[in-house]
Protein backbone atom coordinates (compact mmCIF):
# COMPACT_ATOMS: atom_id res chain seq x y z
CA UNK A 1 0.00 0.00 0.00
CA UNK A 2 3.24 2.63 0.72
CA UNK A 3 4.82 1.62 -2.27
CA UNK A 4 1.51 2.42 -4.53
CA UNK A 5 0.84 5.14 -2.57
CA UNK A 6 4.46 6.81 -3.32
CA UNK A 7 4.44 5.38 -6.83
CA UNK A 8 1.51 8.06 -7.34
CA UNK A 9 3.05 11.21 -5.23
CA UNK A 10 6.29 10.83 -7.45
CA UNK A 11 4.22 10.58 -10.70
CA UNK A 12 2.02 13.60 -9.42
CA UNK A 13 4.85 15.42 -8.97
CA UNK A 14 7.23 14.64 -11.85
CA UNK A 15 3.56 14.84 -14.05
CA UNK A 16 3.69 18.74 -12.48
CA UNK A 17 7.19 19.14 -13.19
CA UNK A 18 6.68 18.15 -16.95
CA UNK A 19 4.43 20.49 -17.35
CA UNK A 20 5.25 23.41 -16.20
CA UNK A 21 8.32 23.17 -18.31
CA UNK A 22 6.52 23.05 -20.69
CA UNK A 23 4.28 26.11 -20.53
CA UNK A 24 7.02 28.39 -19.58
CA UNK A 25 9.76 27.17 -22.18
CA UNK A 26 7.51 26.10 -25.13
CA UNK A 27 3.69 26.77 -24.87
CA UNK A 28 3.48 30.03 -23.45
CA UNK A 29 5.78 31.53 -26.13
CA UNK A 30 3.88 30.14 -28.97
CA UNK A 31 0.76 30.79 -27.37
CA UNK A 32 0.61 34.06 -26.05
CA UNK A 33 1.03 37.48 -27.92
CA UNK A 34 3.60 38.49 -25.65
CA UNK A 35 7.49 36.90 -25.93
CA UNK A 36 9.56 35.92 -23.54
CA UNK A 37 10.64 39.01 -20.84
CA UNK A 38 14.44 37.66 -21.76
CA UNK A 39 14.21 37.90 -25.28
CA UNK A 40 17.83 39.50 -26.66
CA UNK A 41 18.20 43.19 -26.35
CA UNK A 42 21.25 44.46 -28.07
CA UNK A 43 23.21 47.38 -25.49
CA UNK A 44 25.46 49.94 -26.87
CA UNK A 45 28.69 48.07 -26.25
CA UNK A 46 27.64 45.38 -27.92
CA UNK A 47 28.13 47.01 -31.22
CA UNK A 48 31.11 46.28 -33.47
CA UNK A 49 34.97 47.09 -32.27
CA UNK A 50 36.21 48.38 -35.36
CA UNK A 51 35.74 51.92 -33.92
CA UNK A 52 33.46 54.38 -32.72
CA UNK A 53 32.98 58.15 -33.46
CA UNK A 54 33.40 60.54 -30.94
CA UNK A 55 29.56 61.67 -31.07
CA UNK A 56 29.04 57.71 -29.92
CA UNK A 57 31.71 57.76 -27.36
CA UNK A 58 30.21 60.73 -26.15
CA UNK A 59 26.71 59.42 -26.03
CA UNK A 60 27.85 56.07 -24.57
CA UNK A 61 29.62 57.96 -22.04
CA UNK A 62 26.78 60.17 -20.80
CA UNK A 63 24.47 57.23 -20.79
CA UNK A 64 26.80 55.33 -18.41
CA UNK A 65 27.13 58.14 -15.98
CA UNK A 66 24.23 60.01 -15.71
CA UNK A 67 24.07 60.39 -12.11
CA UNK A 68 20.54 59.60 -9.82
CA UNK A 69 20.30 62.32 -7.33
CA UNK A 70 17.23 61.08 -5.89
CA UNK A 71 16.63 57.30 -5.08
CA UNK A 72 13.23 57.94 -4.44
CA UNK A 73 11.02 55.72 -6.84
CA UNK A 74 9.68 58.55 -8.53
CA UNK A 75 12.88 60.60 -9.53
CA UNK A 76 14.25 57.65 -11.03
CA UNK A 77 11.38 57.49 -13.03
CA UNK A 78 11.58 61.27 -14.47
CA UNK A 79 15.26 60.69 -14.80
CA UNK A 80 14.63 57.49 -16.66
CA UNK A 81 11.60 59.12 -19.24
CA UNK A 82 13.91 62.63 -19.77
CA UNK A 83 16.63 60.27 -21.29
CA UNK A 84 14.29 58.27 -23.25
CA UNK A 85 13.18 61.86 -24.72
CA UNK A 86 16.82 63.12 -24.91
CA UNK A 87 17.34 59.60 -27.14
CA UNK A 88 14.14 60.28 -29.35
CA UNK A 89 15.55 64.02 -30.03
CA UNK A 90 19.01 62.83 -30.79
CA UNK A 91 17.57 60.38 -33.09
CA UNK A 92 15.39 62.55 -34.95
CA UNK A 93 18.16 64.78 -35.48
CA UNK A 94 20.47 61.89 -36.95
CA UNK A 95 17.66 61.19 -39.65
CA UNK A 96 17.02 64.92 -40.37
CA UNK A 97 20.55 65.69 -41.74
CA UNK A 98 20.14 62.33 -43.86
CA UNK A 99 18.44 62.38 -47.77
CA UNK A 100 16.28 60.20 -47.21
CA UNK A 101 12.40 59.58 -44.83
CA UNK A 102 12.06 57.29 -42.21
CA UNK A 103 9.22 56.33 -39.62
CA UNK A 104 8.81 57.57 -36.67
CA UNK A 105 6.57 55.05 -33.95
CA UNK A 106 5.14 57.17 -31.58
CA UNK A 107 2.86 54.53 -29.21
CA UNK A 108 2.66 57.25 -26.51
CA UNK A 109 0.54 59.70 -29.09
CA UNK A 110 -0.50 56.11 -31.24
CA UNK A 111 0.62 58.49 -34.66
CA UNK A 112 3.33 56.09 -37.37
CA UNK A 113 4.30 59.09 -39.20
CA UNK A 114 6.76 59.35 -42.43
CA UNK A 115 9.40 62.08 -41.92
CA UNK A 116 11.94 63.27 -44.27
CA UNK A 117 14.66 66.27 -43.21
CA UNK A 118 12.84 66.49 -39.82
CA UNK A 119 9.50 67.36 -41.84
CA UNK A 120 5.87 65.19 -41.55
CA UNK A 121 4.97 64.30 -44.66
CA UNK A 122 2.25 61.84 -44.26
CA UNK A 123 0.59 61.03 -40.06
CA UNK A 124 -0.88 57.97 -39.38
CA UNK A 125 -3.65 57.25 -36.36
CA UNK A 126 -2.52 54.03 -35.02
CA UNK A 127 -6.10 51.98 -34.18
CA UNK A 128 -4.39 49.63 -32.11
CA UNK A 129 -1.03 48.02 -30.71
CA UNK A 130 0.46 45.37 -28.88
CA UNK A 131 3.94 45.45 -27.26
CA UNK A 132 5.89 43.02 -26.00
CA UNK A 133 6.75 42.34 -21.87
CA UNK A 134 10.34 42.31 -22.85
CA UNK A 135 10.28 45.78 -24.11
CA UNK A 136 7.15 47.56 -22.06
CA UNK A 137 8.33 45.79 -18.28
CA UNK A 138 12.32 46.68 -19.01
CA UNK A 139 12.65 50.19 -17.31
CA UNK A 140 16.46 49.77 -17.04
CA UNK A 141 19.47 50.89 -19.26
CA UNK A 142 19.70 48.23 -21.28
CA UNK A 143 16.51 49.57 -22.57
CA UNK A 144 17.75 53.09 -22.88
CA UNK A 145 20.72 51.83 -24.98
CA UNK A 146 18.35 49.59 -27.25
CA UNK A 147 16.84 52.59 -27.92
CA UNK A 148 19.87 55.08 -28.12
CA UNK A 149 19.99 54.90 -32.09
CA UNK A 150 17.69 54.40 -34.83
CA UNK A 151 16.71 51.11 -36.18
CA UNK A 152 17.49 50.32 -39.67
CA UNK A 153 14.91 47.02 -41.26
CA UNK A 154 16.84 44.11 -42.51
CA UNK A 155 14.14 42.59 -44.03
CA UNK A 156 10.58 42.82 -44.97
CA UNK A 157 7.86 40.65 -45.93
CA UNK A 158 4.78 41.75 -47.35
CA UNK A 159 1.21 41.19 -48.69
CA UNK A 160 1.11 43.69 -51.66
CA UNK A 161 4.36 44.71 -53.96
CA UNK A 162 6.65 47.13 -53.05
CA UNK A 163 5.96 48.72 -56.48
CA UNK A 164 3.18 48.59 -58.41
CA UNK A 165 3.28 49.43 -62.55
CA UNK A 166 0.65 48.83 -65.03
CA UNK A 167 1.85 47.24 -68.37
CA UNK A 168 0.55 48.59 -71.74
CA UNK A 169 1.58 47.66 -75.39
CA UNK A 170 1.71 50.91 -77.50
CA UNK A 171 -0.96 50.63 -80.18
CA UNK A 172 0.69 50.46 -83.70
CA UNK A 173 -1.28 53.99 -85.30
CA UNK A 174 -3.43 56.89 -84.18
CA UNK A 175 -6.45 55.12 -85.13
CA UNK A 176 -5.70 51.96 -82.45
CA UNK A 177 -4.44 54.74 -80.15
CA UNK A 178 -7.70 56.48 -79.91
CA UNK A 179 -9.70 53.10 -79.77
CA UNK A 180 -7.68 52.79 -76.37
CA UNK A 181 -8.78 55.99 -74.61
CA UNK A 182 -10.36 55.57 -72.11
CA UNK A 183 -10.82 57.10 -68.32
CA UNK A 184 -8.39 56.26 -66.00
CA UNK A 185 -10.42 54.03 -62.75
CA UNK A 186 -8.87 53.58 -59.45
CA UNK A 187 -6.24 51.06 -58.56
CA UNK A 188 -7.73 48.33 -56.53
CA UNK A 189 -5.73 48.47 -52.72
CA UNK A 190 -4.49 45.05 -51.71
CA UNK A 191 -5.11 43.71 -48.43
CA UNK A 192 -1.75 44.59 -46.43
CA UNK A 193 0.28 42.49 -43.94
CA UNK A 194 4.05 43.84 -43.22
CA UNK A 195 6.50 42.08 -41.56
CA UNK A 196 10.03 44.10 -40.89
CA UNK A 197 12.61 42.53 -38.95
CA UNK A 198 14.89 45.83 -37.88
CA UNK A 199 18.56 44.84 -35.90
CA UNK A 200 19.09 44.55 -32.70
CA UNK A 201 16.20 41.80 -32.98
CA UNK A 202 13.28 43.65 -32.98
CA UNK A 203 9.83 42.78 -35.24
CA UNK A 204 7.45 45.32 -36.53
CA UNK A 205 4.25 43.78 -37.86
CA UNK A 206 1.74 46.43 -39.81
CA UNK A 207 -1.97 44.79 -40.36
CA UNK A 208 -4.87 46.63 -41.66
CA UNK A 209 -8.00 47.24 -39.44
CA UNK A 210 -10.49 46.54 -42.35
CA UNK A 211 -11.42 42.99 -43.14
CA UNK A 212 -9.40 41.26 -45.60
CA UNK A 213 -11.49 39.82 -48.84
CA UNK A 214 -10.70 36.41 -49.76
CA UNK A 215 -7.73 36.09 -51.46
CA UNK A 216 -6.37 38.68 -49.04
CA UNK A 217 -6.83 36.07 -46.01
CA UNK A 218 -5.23 33.71 -47.84
CA UNK A 219 -2.35 35.88 -48.25
CA UNK A 220 -2.48 37.18 -44.86
CA UNK A 221 -2.61 33.93 -43.16
CA UNK A 222 0.66 32.76 -45.83
CA UNK A 223 2.61 35.50 -44.35
CA UNK A 224 1.53 34.71 -40.89
CA UNK A 225 2.05 31.11 -40.35
CA UNK A 226 5.50 31.34 -42.32
CA UNK A 227 6.47 33.37 -39.50
CA UNK A 228 4.87 31.30 -37.03
CA UNK A 229 5.82 28.03 -37.91
CA UNK A 230 9.47 28.94 -36.58
CA UNK A 231 8.66 29.63 -33.42
CA UNK A 232 6.25 26.67 -33.04
CA UNK A 233 9.09 24.83 -34.22
CA UNK A 234 11.70 26.24 -31.79
CA UNK A 235 9.17 25.34 -29.24
CA UNK A 236 9.12 22.14 -29.89
CA UNK A 237 12.75 21.48 -29.94
CA UNK A 238 13.03 23.34 -26.80
CA UNK A 239 10.85 20.46 -25.39
CA UNK A 240 14.20 17.82 -26.17
CA UNK A 241 16.60 20.62 -24.95
CA UNK A 242 14.94 22.25 -21.70
CA UNK A 243 15.72 25.31 -23.32
CA UNK A 244 13.86 27.85 -24.75
CA UNK A 245 15.56 30.24 -27.08
CA UNK A 246 15.03 34.38 -27.05
CA UNK A 247 12.07 34.85 -28.90
CA UNK A 248 12.82 38.73 -30.45
CA UNK A 249 10.83 41.72 -29.13
CA UNK A 250 7.80 42.53 -31.50
CA UNK A 251 5.03 45.49 -31.81
CA UNK A 252 2.38 44.50 -33.87
CA UNK A 253 0.16 47.97 -35.13
CA UNK A 254 -2.78 48.38 -36.55
CA UNK A 255 -3.56 51.19 -39.02
CA UNK A 256 -6.11 51.77 -41.82
CA UNK A 257 -5.31 49.87 -45.44
CA UNK A 258 -4.70 53.39 -46.95
CA UNK A 259 -2.20 54.71 -44.43
CA UNK A 260 -0.16 51.27 -44.21
CA UNK A 261 0.18 51.03 -48.21
CA UNK A 262 1.06 54.38 -48.00
CA UNK A 263 3.83 54.12 -45.60
CA UNK A 264 5.15 50.69 -46.81
CA UNK A 265 5.63 52.27 -50.65
CA UNK A 266 6.60 55.80 -49.66
CA UNK A 267 9.62 54.43 -47.11
CA UNK A 268 12.96 53.29 -49.00
CA UNK A 269 13.73 49.38 -49.55
CA UNK A 270 15.96 49.52 -45.92
CA UNK A 271 14.22 52.07 -44.28
CA UNK A 272 15.47 53.42 -40.64
CA UNK A 273 12.61 53.97 -37.71
CA UNK A 274 12.85 55.89 -34.51
CA UNK A 275 10.92 54.10 -31.46
CA UNK A 276 8.83 56.39 -29.02
CA UNK A 277 7.55 54.32 -25.95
Amino acid sequence: MKNKLAFWVITIILTILVIYIMVNTALMPVFTKNPLPKATIRTVNDKSKSGKSDQDKYRDDTMQTLPATNNSEDAQLRLFESRKRENLLRSRLTLANEDSMYLVLDLINKTAILEMKGISLHESHIIDSEVSNSITTNHTETLLNWMAVPFTVKNVEATIPKISFVEKIAPKDSTEANKLVTEPTAQRLGDVYIVMDFDRNLRLVISQSEKPDDDGKKLISALYWKYRSVEIRKSIQSLFRFNREPVRPQIHIVLPKSDATILYKALPLNPRMILRL
